[in-house]
Protein backbone atom coordinates (compact mmCIF):
# COMPACT_ATOMS: atom_id res chain seq x y z
CA UNK A 1 0.00 0.00 0.00
CA UNK A 2 1.45 3.43 -0.68
CA UNK A 3 0.23 7.11 0.43
CA UNK A 4 0.10 9.60 -2.52
CA UNK A 5 0.62 13.47 -1.82
CA UNK A 6 -0.78 16.17 -4.82
CA UNK A 7 2.22 17.76 -6.00
CA UNK A 8 2.31 20.40 -8.32
CA UNK A 9 4.51 19.69 -11.50
CA UNK A 10 4.86 19.32 -14.86
CA UNK A 11 1.72 18.12 -15.25
CA UNK A 12 -0.30 20.32 -13.64
CA UNK A 13 1.49 23.24 -16.10
CA UNK A 14 0.57 21.50 -19.32
CA UNK A 15 -3.29 21.18 -18.03
CA UNK A 16 -3.13 25.02 -17.27
CA UNK A 17 -0.97 25.53 -20.41
CA UNK A 18 -4.30 23.59 -22.62
CA UNK A 19 -6.75 25.23 -20.23
CA UNK A 20 -5.42 28.96 -21.15
CA UNK A 21 -4.92 27.93 -25.25
CA UNK A 22 -8.71 26.71 -24.77
CA UNK A 23 -9.93 29.65 -23.62
CA UNK A 24 -8.03 31.76 -25.81
CA UNK A 25 -9.39 29.94 -29.09
CA UNK A 26 -12.83 30.09 -27.48
CA UNK A 27 -12.33 34.22 -26.77
CA UNK A 28 -11.10 34.50 -30.12
CA UNK A 29 -14.28 32.71 -31.88
CA UNK A 30 -16.67 34.41 -29.73
CA UNK A 31 -15.36 38.41 -30.72
CA UNK A 32 -17.63 37.85 -33.88
CA UNK A 33 -17.12 37.10 -37.98
CA UNK A 34 -13.95 38.69 -38.40
CA UNK A 35 -12.06 38.82 -41.69
CA UNK A 36 -12.58 34.79 -41.86
CA UNK A 37 -13.91 33.34 -45.23
CA UNK A 38 -16.28 30.62 -44.61
CA UNK A 39 -13.04 27.93 -45.86
CA UNK A 40 -11.36 29.05 -43.37
CA UNK A 41 -14.43 28.57 -40.67
CA UNK A 42 -14.72 25.70 -41.39
CA UNK A 43 -11.17 24.69 -40.96
CA UNK A 44 -11.48 25.83 -37.93
CA UNK A 45 -14.47 23.73 -37.21
CA UNK A 46 -11.97 20.82 -38.07
CA UNK A 47 -9.37 22.31 -35.97
CA UNK A 48 -12.10 22.02 -32.62
CA UNK A 49 -12.81 18.71 -33.63
CA UNK A 50 -9.34 17.11 -33.62
CA UNK A 51 -8.95 18.89 -30.13
CA UNK A 52 -12.50 17.61 -29.15
CA UNK A 53 -10.87 14.02 -29.96
CA UNK A 54 -7.74 14.65 -28.13
CA UNK A 55 -9.03 15.96 -25.40
CA UNK A 56 -11.40 12.80 -24.89
CA UNK A 57 -8.46 10.47 -25.47
CA UNK A 58 -6.37 12.35 -22.27
CA UNK A 59 -9.99 12.50 -20.13
CA UNK A 60 -9.98 8.55 -21.08
CA UNK A 61 -6.47 8.18 -19.68
CA UNK A 62 -7.68 10.09 -16.16
CA UNK A 63 -10.32 7.81 -15.53
CA UNK A 64 -8.13 5.31 -15.61
CA UNK A 65 -5.98 6.40 -13.40
CA UNK A 66 -8.92 7.31 -11.03
CA UNK A 67 -10.68 3.86 -11.50
CA UNK A 68 -7.23 2.20 -10.64
CA UNK A 69 -7.13 3.78 -7.02
CA UNK A 70 -8.56 3.01 -4.29
CA UNK A 71 -9.13 4.74 -0.59
CA UNK A 72 -7.99 2.38 2.28
CA UNK A 73 -7.01 2.66 5.99
CA UNK A 74 -3.52 3.09 6.85
CA UNK A 75 -1.83 1.05 9.71
CA UNK A 76 -1.43 4.78 11.68
CA UNK A 77 -5.51 4.62 11.48
CA UNK A 78 -5.18 7.56 8.82
CA UNK A 79 -6.78 7.30 5.30
CA UNK A 80 -4.35 6.04 2.80
CA UNK A 81 -4.21 5.82 -1.54
CA UNK A 82 -3.35 2.29 -2.97
CA UNK A 83 -2.65 2.27 -6.52
CA UNK A 84 -3.82 -0.77 -8.54
CA UNK A 85 -2.10 -1.99 -12.16
CA UNK A 86 -4.34 -0.17 -14.98
CA UNK A 87 -7.44 -2.27 -15.97
CA UNK A 88 -8.38 -2.41 -12.08
CA UNK A 89 -11.39 -0.64 -11.28
CA UNK A 90 -12.32 0.73 -7.49
CA UNK A 91 -15.92 0.12 -6.16
CA UNK A 92 -16.71 3.95 -6.08
CA UNK A 93 -14.48 4.86 -8.99
CA UNK A 94 -17.71 5.51 -10.76
CA UNK A 95 -19.68 7.45 -8.05
CA UNK A 96 -16.62 9.53 -7.42
CA UNK A 97 -16.68 10.60 -10.96
CA UNK A 98 -20.42 11.28 -11.76
CA UNK A 99 -20.16 14.70 -10.26
CA UNK A 100 -17.45 15.82 -11.98
CA UNK A 101 -19.01 14.59 -15.36
CA UNK A 102 -22.26 16.10 -14.53
CA UNK A 103 -23.70 12.42 -15.13
CA UNK A 104 -25.97 9.83 -12.98
CA UNK A 105 -24.52 6.60 -11.75
CA UNK A 106 -25.07 4.52 -14.47
CA UNK A 107 -23.77 6.85 -17.03
CA UNK A 108 -20.83 7.58 -15.03
CA UNK A 109 -20.00 3.48 -14.72
CA UNK A 110 -20.54 2.88 -18.20
CA UNK A 111 -17.68 6.06 -19.66
CA UNK A 112 -15.70 4.59 -16.67
CA UNK A 113 -15.55 0.82 -18.19
CA UNK A 114 -15.56 2.33 -21.64
CA UNK A 115 -12.37 4.53 -20.42
CA UNK A 116 -10.86 1.36 -19.16
CA UNK A 117 -11.57 -0.98 -21.92
CA UNK A 118 -9.75 1.66 -24.93
CA UNK A 119 -7.08 3.41 -22.77
CA UNK A 120 -5.51 0.72 -20.36
CA UNK A 121 -6.27 -1.39 -23.14
CA UNK A 122 -7.92 -4.21 -20.86
CA UNK A 123 -10.74 -5.85 -19.90
CA UNK A 124 -11.70 -3.58 -16.39
CA UNK A 125 -11.94 -6.34 -13.39
CA UNK A 126 -12.54 -5.00 -9.81
CA UNK A 127 -9.83 -4.71 -7.22
CA UNK A 128 -11.40 -7.37 -5.13
CA UNK A 129 -11.04 -9.87 -7.98
CA UNK A 130 -7.95 -12.02 -7.58
CA UNK A 131 -7.87 -13.27 -11.20
CA UNK A 132 -5.36 -11.54 -13.93
CA UNK A 133 -6.68 -8.75 -16.04
CA UNK A 134 -7.14 -9.42 -19.77
CA UNK A 135 -6.57 -7.52 -22.54
CA UNK A 136 -8.84 -6.34 -25.31
CA UNK A 137 -7.17 -5.04 -27.83
CA UNK A 138 -8.34 -1.98 -28.62
CA UNK A 139 -5.58 0.41 -28.21
CA UNK A 140 -5.44 1.39 -31.60
CA UNK A 141 -8.91 3.20 -30.93
CA UNK A 142 -7.47 5.08 -28.19
CA UNK A 143 -4.75 6.28 -30.19
CA UNK A 144 -6.75 7.24 -33.00
CA UNK A 145 -8.52 9.62 -30.58
CA UNK A 146 -5.54 10.82 -29.02
CA UNK A 147 -4.24 11.61 -32.72
CA UNK A 148 -7.58 13.68 -33.18
CA UNK A 149 -8.40 11.01 -36.02
CA UNK A 150 -11.27 9.68 -34.24
CA UNK A 151 -14.17 10.58 -31.73
CA UNK A 152 -15.71 8.89 -28.68
CA UNK A 153 -19.23 8.21 -30.13
CA UNK A 154 -17.57 6.37 -33.54
CA UNK A 155 -14.77 4.91 -30.68
CA UNK A 156 -17.55 3.63 -29.05
CA UNK A 157 -19.15 1.87 -31.88
CA UNK A 158 -16.55 -0.39 -33.06
CA UNK A 159 -15.43 -0.87 -29.50
CA UNK A 160 -19.04 -2.72 -29.24
CA UNK A 161 -19.21 -4.62 -31.58
CA UNK A 162 -15.56 -6.06 -30.80
CA UNK A 163 -17.23 -6.48 -27.19
CA UNK A 164 -16.73 -10.32 -26.82
CA UNK A 165 -14.10 -10.42 -29.65
CA UNK A 166 -10.73 -11.56 -27.96
CA UNK A 167 -7.50 -9.71 -27.96
CA UNK A 168 -5.82 -10.71 -30.89
CA UNK A 169 -9.03 -10.76 -33.53
CA UNK A 170 -10.33 -7.36 -31.84
CA UNK A 171 -6.71 -6.06 -32.50
CA UNK A 172 -6.59 -6.99 -36.29
CA UNK A 173 -10.27 -5.60 -37.04
CA UNK A 174 -9.10 -2.15 -35.46
CA UNK A 175 -5.83 -2.76 -37.69
CA UNK A 176 -8.31 -3.34 -40.80
CA UNK A 177 -10.01 -0.12 -40.12
CA UNK A 178 -7.51 1.99 -39.48
CA UNK A 179 -7.50 3.31 -43.13
CA UNK A 180 -10.93 4.80 -42.65
CA UNK A 181 -11.05 5.79 -38.93
CA UNK A 182 -10.69 9.29 -39.82
CA UNK A 183 -13.15 9.74 -42.34
CA UNK A 184 -16.03 7.13 -42.35
CA UNK A 185 -18.90 7.99 -40.11
CA UNK A 186 -20.37 5.72 -37.39
CA UNK A 187 -22.96 4.04 -39.25
CA UNK A 188 -20.21 2.77 -41.78
CA UNK A 189 -17.71 1.70 -39.35
CA UNK A 190 -20.06 -0.73 -37.79
CA UNK A 191 -20.87 -2.25 -41.23
CA UNK A 192 -17.19 -2.63 -42.03
CA UNK A 193 -16.80 -4.04 -38.46
CA UNK A 194 -18.96 -6.90 -38.91
CA UNK A 195 -18.05 -7.59 -42.27
CA UNK A 196 -14.12 -7.99 -41.30
CA UNK A 197 -15.01 -9.92 -37.96
CA UNK A 198 -17.55 -12.08 -40.25
CA UNK A 199 -14.77 -13.35 -42.49
CA UNK A 200 -12.37 -12.92 -39.54
CA UNK A 201 -14.14 -15.26 -36.92
CA UNK A 202 -17.60 -15.93 -37.90
CA UNK A 203 -18.41 -18.02 -34.88
CA UNK A 204 -18.39 -14.57 -33.31
CA UNK A 205 -21.53 -12.68 -34.40
CA UNK A 206 -23.03 -16.16 -34.04
CA UNK A 207 -22.01 -16.29 -30.03
CA UNK A 208 -23.45 -12.40 -30.48
CA UNK A 209 -26.94 -13.58 -31.40
CA UNK A 210 -27.46 -16.05 -29.67
CA UNK A 211 -26.09 -13.64 -26.10
CA UNK A 212 -28.90 -11.04 -27.87
CA UNK A 213 -31.33 -13.25 -27.64
CA UNK A 214 -30.89 -14.03 -24.45
CA UNK A 215 -30.75 -10.86 -23.12
CA UNK A 216 -34.41 -9.34 -24.62
CA UNK A 217 -36.52 -7.75 -22.18
CA UNK A 218 -38.97 -4.63 -22.01
CA UNK A 219 -37.77 -1.48 -19.84
CA UNK A 220 -39.60 1.95 -19.46
CA UNK A 221 -38.82 5.00 -18.37
CA UNK A 222 -40.75 8.59 -18.01
CA UNK A 223 -40.57 10.27 -21.27
CA UNK A 224 -42.72 13.66 -21.64
CA UNK A 225 -45.57 14.83 -19.28
CA UNK A 226 -48.17 12.66 -18.76
CA UNK A 227 -46.32 9.63 -21.02
CA UNK A 228 -43.85 7.10 -20.42
CA UNK A 229 -41.84 5.54 -23.01
CA UNK A 230 -41.37 1.76 -23.76
CA UNK A 231 -38.45 0.08 -25.18
CA UNK A 232 -38.06 -3.75 -25.66
CA UNK A 233 -36.16 -6.28 -27.76
CA UNK A 234 -37.93 -10.11 -28.71
CA UNK A 235 -36.74 -12.49 -30.04
CA UNK A 236 -37.64 -12.22 -34.19
CA UNK A 237 -40.51 -15.38 -34.50
CA UNK A 238 -42.14 -13.91 -31.22
CA UNK A 239 -42.09 -10.39 -32.14
CA UNK A 240 -43.05 -10.77 -35.70
CA UNK A 241 -46.29 -12.97 -34.20
CA UNK A 242 -47.23 -10.43 -31.48
CA UNK A 243 -46.84 -7.58 -34.17
CA UNK A 244 -49.54 -9.09 -36.43
CA UNK A 245 -51.97 -9.35 -33.28
CA UNK A 246 -51.29 -5.48 -32.41
CA UNK A 247 -51.14 -4.35 -35.92
CA UNK A 248 -54.12 -5.71 -37.01
CA UNK A 249 -56.26 -5.08 -34.12
CA UNK A 250 -55.00 -0.91 -34.39
CA UNK A 251 -56.04 -1.23 -37.54
CA UNK A 252 -59.19 -1.99 -36.20
CA UNK A 253 -59.18 1.38 -34.33
CA UNK A 254 -58.39 3.08 -36.81
CA UNK A 255 -61.09 2.04 -38.99
CA UNK A 256 -63.45 2.55 -36.43
CA UNK A 257 -63.14 6.11 -35.60
CA UNK A 258 -61.31 4.79 -31.97
CA UNK A 259 -57.37 6.62 -32.86
CA UNK A 260 -56.50 9.05 -35.63
CA UNK A 261 -53.14 7.79 -36.30
CA UNK A 262 -51.64 3.73 -37.01
CA UNK A 263 -48.98 4.20 -34.39
CA UNK A 264 -51.44 6.12 -31.54
CA UNK A 265 -53.91 2.83 -32.05
CA UNK A 266 -50.71 0.66 -32.02
CA UNK A 267 -49.90 2.08 -28.05
CA UNK A 268 -53.95 1.54 -27.80
CA UNK A 269 -53.70 -1.89 -28.82
CA UNK A 270 -50.79 -2.80 -27.21
CA UNK A 271 -52.36 -1.63 -23.43
CA UNK A 272 -55.40 -3.34 -24.70
CA UNK A 273 -54.44 -6.53 -25.06
CA UNK A 274 -52.17 -6.50 -22.00
CA UNK A 275 -54.51 -5.44 -19.67
CA UNK A 276 -57.04 -7.51 -20.98
CA UNK A 277 -55.11 -10.85 -20.22
CA UNK A 278 -54.14 -9.21 -16.43
CA UNK A 279 -56.01 -8.07 -13.47
CA UNK A 280 -54.46 -4.79 -12.08
CA UNK A 281 -55.67 -3.40 -8.70
CA UNK A 282 -55.19 0.09 -8.13
CA UNK A 283 -55.63 1.71 -4.64
CA UNK A 284 -55.24 5.57 -4.42
CA UNK A 285 -55.09 7.39 -0.98
CA UNK A 286 -55.08 10.54 0.10
CA UNK A 287 -51.61 12.45 1.33
CA UNK A 288 -51.69 15.36 4.21
CA UNK A 289 -49.29 16.62 6.37
CA UNK A 290 -48.33 15.52 9.26
CA UNK A 291 -50.85 16.64 12.23
CA UNK A 292 -52.88 18.45 9.89
CA UNK A 293 -56.69 17.63 10.04
CA UNK A 294 -58.37 15.23 7.47
CA UNK A 295 -60.41 17.52 4.85
CA UNK A 296 -63.87 16.24 4.44
CA UNK A 297 -64.19 14.77 0.95
CA UNK A 298 -67.19 17.30 0.26
CA UNK A 299 -65.39 20.10 1.32
CA UNK A 300 -61.88 18.90 -0.30
CA UNK A 301 -60.26 21.27 -2.93
CA UNK A 302 -59.36 20.26 -6.68
CA UNK A 303 -56.01 18.93 -5.63
CA UNK A 304 -55.67 20.08 -2.23
CA UNK A 305 -52.79 17.51 -1.52
CA UNK A 306 -51.19 15.15 -4.87
CA UNK A 307 -52.88 12.32 -4.73
CA UNK A 308 -50.35 9.33 -3.89
CA UNK A 309 -50.54 5.75 -5.61
CA UNK A 310 -50.03 2.18 -5.20
CA UNK A 311 -50.15 2.75 -7.53
CA UNK A 312 -51.03 5.52 -4.69
CA UNK A 313 -51.88 9.18 -5.23
CA UNK A 314 -52.63 12.23 -2.95
CA UNK A 315 -55.39 14.80 -3.26
CA UNK A 316 -58.97 14.37 -3.32
CA UNK A 317 -60.42 15.70 -6.18
CA UNK A 318 -64.39 16.78 -6.68
CA UNK A 319 -66.75 14.47 -7.85
CA UNK A 320 -66.86 14.80 -11.98
CA UNK A 321 -67.98 12.48 -14.93
CA UNK A 322 -65.18 10.00 -16.09
CA UNK A 323 -62.86 11.06 -19.00
CA UNK A 324 -61.69 9.38 -22.11
CA UNK A 325 -58.85 6.70 -21.04
CA UNK A 326 -56.33 8.83 -22.76
CA UNK A 327 -57.30 11.75 -20.36
CA UNK A 328 -56.94 14.47 -23.54
CA UNK A 329 -60.02 15.55 -22.59
CA UNK A 330 -59.41 15.93 -18.78
CA UNK A 331 -56.98 17.53 -16.47
CA UNK A 332 -54.02 15.84 -15.42
CA UNK A 333 -53.08 15.33 -11.60
CA UNK A 334 -49.72 14.74 -10.36
CA UNK A 335 -50.05 11.32 -8.09
CA UNK A 336 -46.72 9.53 -6.41
CA UNK A 337 -45.95 6.05 -5.70
CA UNK A 338 -46.40 4.37 -8.57
CA UNK A 339 -42.96 4.96 -10.35
CA UNK A 340 -39.59 4.33 -8.06
CA UNK A 341 -38.42 7.75 -9.01
CA UNK A 342 -41.14 10.12 -10.74
CA UNK A 343 -44.53 11.11 -11.11
CA UNK A 344 -46.98 10.91 -12.96
CA UNK A 345 -49.72 12.90 -14.45
CA UNK A 346 -53.28 10.63 -14.93
CA UNK A 347 -56.30 12.01 -15.71
CA UNK A 348 -58.80 13.31 -12.70
CA UNK A 349 -61.77 11.02 -14.38
CA UNK A 350 -59.37 8.16 -13.98
CA UNK A 351 -58.29 9.24 -10.70
CA UNK A 352 -61.86 10.09 -9.46
CA UNK A 353 -62.77 6.40 -9.79
CA UNK A 354 -60.00 4.77 -8.07
CA UNK A 355 -59.87 6.73 -5.41
CA UNK A 356 -60.53 4.76 -2.10
CA UNK A 357 -62.47 6.84 0.68
CA UNK A 358 -62.16 4.22 2.92
CA UNK A 359 -58.55 4.18 3.16
CA UNK A 360 -56.51 6.12 6.12
CA UNK A 361 -54.47 9.23 5.19
CA UNK A 362 -50.73 9.02 4.72
CA UNK A 363 -49.11 11.60 7.11
CA UNK A 364 -46.55 13.08 5.36
CA UNK A 365 -43.45 15.33 6.57
CA UNK A 366 -45.21 18.78 5.75
CA UNK A 367 -41.48 20.49 4.13
CA UNK A 368 -40.55 17.59 2.38
CA UNK A 369 -43.43 15.85 1.62
CA UNK A 370 -42.00 12.27 2.99
CA UNK A 371 -43.82 9.45 4.64
CA UNK A 372 -43.65 9.63 8.16
CA UNK A 373 -44.59 6.94 10.97
CA UNK A 374 -45.69 9.82 13.03
CA UNK A 375 -47.06 7.50 15.82
CA UNK A 376 -43.98 5.27 15.90
CA UNK A 377 -46.12 2.22 16.03
CA UNK A 378 -43.83 0.81 13.40
CA UNK A 379 -40.79 0.41 14.78
CA UNK A 380 -39.35 -2.73 15.87
CA UNK A 381 -36.73 -4.17 18.33
CA UNK A 382 -35.09 -6.86 15.88
CA UNK A 383 -32.60 -6.08 13.58
CA UNK A 384 -34.75 -6.97 10.20
CA UNK A 385 -37.58 -4.04 9.82
CA UNK A 386 -41.81 -5.46 10.11
CA UNK A 387 -43.60 -5.61 6.62
CA UNK A 388 -45.39 -2.15 7.13
CA UNK A 389 -42.38 -0.75 7.96
CA UNK A 390 -40.35 -2.26 4.76
CA UNK A 391 -43.38 -0.71 2.79
CA UNK A 392 -43.27 2.45 4.49
CA UNK A 393 -39.54 2.88 3.79
CA UNK A 394 -39.68 1.51 0.26
CA UNK A 395 -42.76 3.94 -0.90
CA UNK A 396 -41.00 7.29 1.13
CA UNK A 397 -37.28 6.33 -0.90
CA UNK A 398 -38.42 4.78 -3.95
CA UNK A 399 -34.94 4.45 -5.00
CA UNK A 400 -31.97 3.74 -4.18
CA UNK A 401 -30.79 7.18 -1.91
CA UNK A 402 -27.43 7.24 -3.07
CA UNK A 403 -26.88 10.02 -5.28
CA UNK A 404 -27.29 9.46 -8.64
CA UNK A 405 -28.44 5.74 -8.40
CA UNK A 406 -32.07 4.91 -9.71
CA UNK A 407 -32.14 1.54 -8.75
CA UNK A 408 -36.10 0.86 -7.43
CA UNK A 409 -36.46 0.10 -4.39
CA UNK A 410 -38.42 -2.79 -4.37
CA UNK A 411 -34.50 -4.16 -5.95
CA UNK A 412 -32.40 -2.11 -2.45
CA UNK A 413 -31.26 -3.52 1.03
CA UNK A 414 -33.19 -1.84 3.35
CA UNK A 415 -30.02 -0.44 5.69
CA UNK A 416 -29.63 1.31 9.34
CA UNK A 417 -27.55 4.48 8.54
CA UNK A 418 -26.80 3.89 12.30
CA UNK A 419 -25.56 0.62 12.78
CA UNK A 420 -28.17 -1.87 14.69
CA UNK A 421 -27.81 -1.90 17.58
CA UNK A 422 -27.31 1.65 18.56
CA UNK A 423 -29.55 2.67 15.81
CA UNK A 424 -33.31 1.48 16.13
CA UNK A 425 -34.74 -0.54 14.03
CA UNK A 426 -36.91 2.65 12.72
CA UNK A 427 -38.07 4.76 9.64
CA UNK A 428 -36.02 7.85 10.69
CA UNK A 429 -33.08 4.82 10.76
CA UNK A 430 -33.37 3.33 7.47
CA UNK A 431 -32.45 4.01 3.90
CA UNK A 432 -32.96 1.93 1.15
CA UNK A 433 -29.90 1.37 -1.11
CA UNK A 434 -28.85 -0.99 -4.00
CA UNK A 435 -26.34 -3.69 -2.73
CA UNK A 436 -23.37 -1.93 -4.65
CA UNK A 437 -23.96 1.20 -2.62
CA UNK A 438 -24.84 -0.52 0.54
CA UNK A 439 -21.04 -1.52 0.05
CA UNK A 440 -19.75 1.88 -0.86
CA UNK A 441 -21.59 2.86 2.32
CA UNK A 442 -18.72 0.81 4.17
CA UNK A 443 -15.97 1.77 2.24
CA UNK A 444 -13.44 4.31 3.94
CA UNK A 445 -14.08 7.88 3.97
CA UNK A 446 -18.14 7.74 3.09
CA UNK A 447 -20.86 8.86 5.36
CA UNK A 448 -24.21 9.47 5.25
CA UNK A 449 -26.83 11.27 7.89
CA UNK A 450 -30.93 10.64 7.95
CA UNK A 451 -32.44 13.94 8.75
CA UNK A 452 -35.91 13.89 10.34
CA UNK A 453 -37.41 15.78 7.19
CA UNK A 454 -36.40 12.32 4.54
CA UNK A 455 -33.58 13.74 3.26
CA UNK A 456 -29.65 12.24 3.14
CA UNK A 457 -26.34 13.85 3.31
CA UNK A 458 -23.71 12.09 2.16
CA UNK A 459 -19.92 13.26 2.47
CA UNK A 460 -17.30 11.22 0.16
CA UNK A 461 -13.57 10.35 0.82
CA UNK A 462 -12.72 14.05 -1.22
CA UNK A 463 -15.04 15.99 1.38
CA UNK A 464 -17.83 16.58 -1.02
CA UNK A 465 -21.54 16.62 0.37
CA UNK A 466 -24.39 15.75 -1.61
CA UNK A 467 -28.25 15.11 -0.75
CA UNK A 468 -30.48 13.06 -1.99
CA UNK A 469 -34.52 13.78 -1.03
CA UNK A 470 -37.13 11.51 -0.48
CA UNK A 471 -40.17 11.18 -2.60
CA UNK A 472 -42.33 14.50 -2.08
CA UNK A 473 -45.69 12.95 -1.71
CA UNK A 474 -47.18 16.20 -0.98
CA UNK A 475 -46.13 17.84 -4.19
CA UNK A 476 -49.19 19.71 -6.05
CA UNK A 477 -49.64 20.00 -9.81
CA UNK A 478 -53.21 20.36 -11.70
CA UNK A 479 -53.00 20.79 -15.40
CA UNK A 480 -56.32 22.39 -16.25
CA UNK A 481 -57.64 21.23 -19.61
CA UNK A 482 -58.66 23.82 -22.62
CA UNK A 483 -62.38 23.71 -22.59
CA UNK A 484 -63.64 26.49 -25.05
CA UNK A 485 -66.71 28.52 -23.13
CA UNK A 486 -70.09 27.98 -24.13
CA UNK A 487 -71.34 29.75 -26.76
CA UNK A 488 -73.73 32.80 -25.85
CA UNK A 489 -77.45 31.77 -26.46
CA UNK A 490 -78.98 34.52 -29.11
CA UNK A 491 -81.69 36.42 -27.99
CA UNK A 492 -84.54 36.02 -29.08
CA UNK A 493 -85.71 37.82 -32.43
CA UNK A 494 -89.37 39.50 -32.58
CA UNK A 495 -90.79 38.83 -35.98
CA UNK A 496 -92.93 41.13 -37.62
CA UNK A 497 -96.53 40.44 -38.02
CA UNK A 498 -96.96 38.56 -41.60
CA UNK A 499 -98.32 41.13 -44.35
CA UNK A 500 -99.54 39.60 -47.49
CA UNK A 501 -99.62 42.56 -49.59
CA UNK A 502 -96.20 43.41 -48.29
CA UNK A 503 -94.87 40.09 -49.92
CA UNK A 504 -96.41 40.25 -52.72
CA UNK A 505 -94.65 43.78 -53.67
CA UNK A 506 -91.55 42.77 -52.06
CA UNK A 507 -91.91 39.51 -54.44
CA UNK A 508 -92.59 42.14 -57.75
CA UNK A 509 -89.63 43.58 -56.94
CA UNK A 510 -87.23 40.90 -56.81
CA UNK A 511 -88.12 39.58 -59.55
CA UNK A 512 -87.96 43.11 -61.76
CA UNK A 513 -84.36 43.28 -60.16
CA UNK A 514 -83.45 40.06 -61.35
CA UNK A 515 -84.47 40.78 -64.98
CA UNK A 516 -82.77 43.49 -65.39
CA UNK A 517 -79.60 42.07 -64.09
CA UNK A 518 -80.15 39.47 -66.72
CA UNK A 519 -80.87 41.61 -69.57
CA UNK A 520 -77.54 42.99 -68.58
CA UNK A 521 -75.59 40.07 -68.73
CA UNK A 522 -77.28 38.76 -71.79
CA UNK A 523 -76.87 41.91 -74.21
CA UNK A 524 -75.74 40.30 -77.73
CA UNK A 525 -73.19 42.83 -79.15
CA UNK A 526 -71.47 42.02 -83.37
CA UNK A 527 -68.77 40.75 -81.93
CA UNK A 528 -70.18 38.17 -79.54
CA UNK A 529 -72.66 36.95 -82.26
CA UNK A 530 -69.31 37.06 -85.17
CA UNK A 531 -67.27 34.88 -82.27
CA UNK A 532 -70.49 32.83 -81.31
CA UNK A 533 -71.13 31.40 -85.33
CA UNK A 534 -67.12 30.79 -85.30
CA UNK A 535 -67.33 28.53 -82.35
CA UNK A 536 -70.77 27.01 -84.35
CA UNK A 537 -68.40 26.16 -87.06
CA UNK A 538 -65.64 24.79 -85.08
CA UNK A 539 -68.10 22.58 -83.50
CA UNK A 540 -69.86 21.25 -86.53
CA UNK A 541 -66.13 20.50 -88.30
CA UNK A 542 -65.40 18.16 -85.40
CA UNK A 543 -68.70 16.15 -84.99
CA UNK A 544 -67.96 15.75 -88.78
CA UNK A 545 -64.36 13.98 -88.12
CA UNK A 546 -64.48 10.83 -86.56
CA UNK A 547 -61.98 10.26 -83.70
CA UNK A 548 -58.86 8.41 -83.77
CA UNK A 549 -59.88 5.35 -81.71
Amino acid sequence: MTSTTTVAGSGDAVVAAAEEAVQALVASVSRGPGTRSRDEWLALVGTCQTLSNSLAAAQDAALVQVARREQVWADDGTLGEQAHAPGRVALDAADLAAPVLGCSHAQAERRVLAAVRLAAGAEPTEVDDRGPVHATGLDGLHTAMADGRLDAYRAGVVAFELDAAPAGVAGAVVAALEPHLATADAAALRRRTRRILARVSPDLLRQRAVRARAATGLRRWASEPGVDTWMGTFPSEQSAAAWAAVDRLAHDYVRGGRCTTIEQARGQALTDLVCSNATVDVRVVLAVPAGAPVVGEAAAPAAATPPVAGCTAGARPPERAAAPADGTADDLVLVQGARPSEPMLVARGWLAAHLDPAAAPVACHPTTGARLDATGDLTGGAYRPGRELAALVRARDGRCRFPGCAVAARFCDLDHVRPWPSGPTAARNLLTLCRRHHRIKQSPGWSVRLAPDGTAQWTDPIGRTRTTEPLDALETLVLSADRPAPAPRPAPVSLPEWSCLETALEHRLEQHQLARAAARRCVVTPELERRMAAHRRRSCAAADDPPPF
